[in-house]
């Protein structure tokens, strides 16, 4: 279930408990509260901005000063992503911790370098535009909200099976392909040939 929506739900739980048990205080606190919830969900990114967030994030589409794509170091729990790197944190929650300017004070850009060392080598002189930046921000604004129903990416059996069906279909080949070589050795061959020139 959507975080959101449980937040939602709780919200108007404790709303109507405080009507019936709370002072009138109490019910003004949480009438707020749901209130931002509910602007928070409004406030969510468009489809348009997320996908192309996703696409940058993952390198389909390049940053347009070249950097790297965000996906070679980090990793995100989201259904779409194919496996991000483990060099650097996983950013699923990012936006819960930081919000937008957080996120943003984190992304190297014009003017702007990264408050990580390894971040200001990689984009030196491919900083990310501000086209781009929030792109990037409504695509972790996703995954953040997202992240309940997505499923971490397990590669472990699937390269198992995989790297086992290659060296059985290689064994098949090299058996294929080594089938009409000679079996005897070659020096029974110059035997045999000097037996029946004498």
């Amino acid at each position: 279930m959507n975080n959101r929506i449980l937040v939602t739900r709780l919200s108007a739980l404790v709303l109507i408990g405080g009507g019936l048990f709370g002072s009138p205080w109490a019910l003004g606190q949480e009438a707020a509260k749901a209130g931002a919830v509910t602007e928070t969900a409004a406030a969510a990114p468009a489809p348009a901005l997320i996908l192309q967030g996703q696409k940058l994030f993952l390198g389909d589409i390049r940053f347009s000063a070249g950097g790297p794509s965000c996906n070679s170091c980090h990793n995100v729990i989201n259904d779409a992503v194919i496996g991000g790197g483990t060099l650097a944190k996983d950013l699923t929650e990012t936006f819960d911790r930081l919000e937008a300017e957080g996120i943003v004070g984190m992304l190297p850009r014009k003017g702007e370098a990264s408050p990580f060392p390894v971040m200001q080598a990689a984009y030196q002189g491919h900083e990310i535009s501000a086209e781009e930046v929030p792109a990037l921000v409504a695509f972790l604004q996703n995954a953040a909200a997202q992240r309940a129903t997505q499923k971490p990416n397990d590669f472990g059996l699937k390269m198992l099976f995989a790297g086992s069906g290659g060296v059985v279909f290689l064994l098949l080949l090299f058996s294929l392909i080594g089938r009409g070589r000679k079996r005897r050795s070659v020096n029974q061959e110059l035997f045999d040939r000097q037996i029946t020139s004498v």
